[in-house]
């Protein structure tokens, strides 16, 4: 298994991965900005661990959490159009939208390809 196909199958994993990791990273940095003279807690404890580094921290962070965030929402947008049009009961209007439903299991997951291909089973369309 090369890297694309392991980053294709776990898109959405990587991409809530991305989230969990970049939020912290970024509040913590944001943190530690604004309030370099924090008496305790979070503030304090957010200045004592990056201290200078902040502002480099902040631009992973960002990184993270906005691809993250985009590839999420991007997943659920296109499995929301992949649900409506494979759930379309007439042979004709399957094959006339066939193109852009295959684009769409194609970029979700394998998965959804084979339901594609079941879908293309049923209606015996090769």
């Amino acid at each position: 298994m090369g890297i694309y196909q392991f980053t294709h199958e776990n898109r959405l994993g990587l991409s809530t991965i991305g989230i969990i990791i970049g939020f912290p990273l970024t509040l913590v940095s944001i943190l530690s900005i604004l309030y370099s003279d924090g008496d305790t807690g979070l503030l304090k404890f957010s200045y004592d661990l990056l201290d200078v580094w902040a502002f480099w921290f902040i631009i992973p962070g960002l990184l993270l959490l906005s691809i993250g965030t985009y590839y999420v929402y991007d997943f659920f947008r296109n499995l929301k159009k992949f649900k409506s049009l494979i759930d379309i009961e007439s042979k004709a209007i399957f094959i006339k939208k066939m193109d852009k439903i295959e684009e769409l299991a194609w970029r979700l997951h394998p998965k959804y390809e084979r339901i594609v291909i079941e879908k293309k089973k049923k209606y015996k369309i090769k």
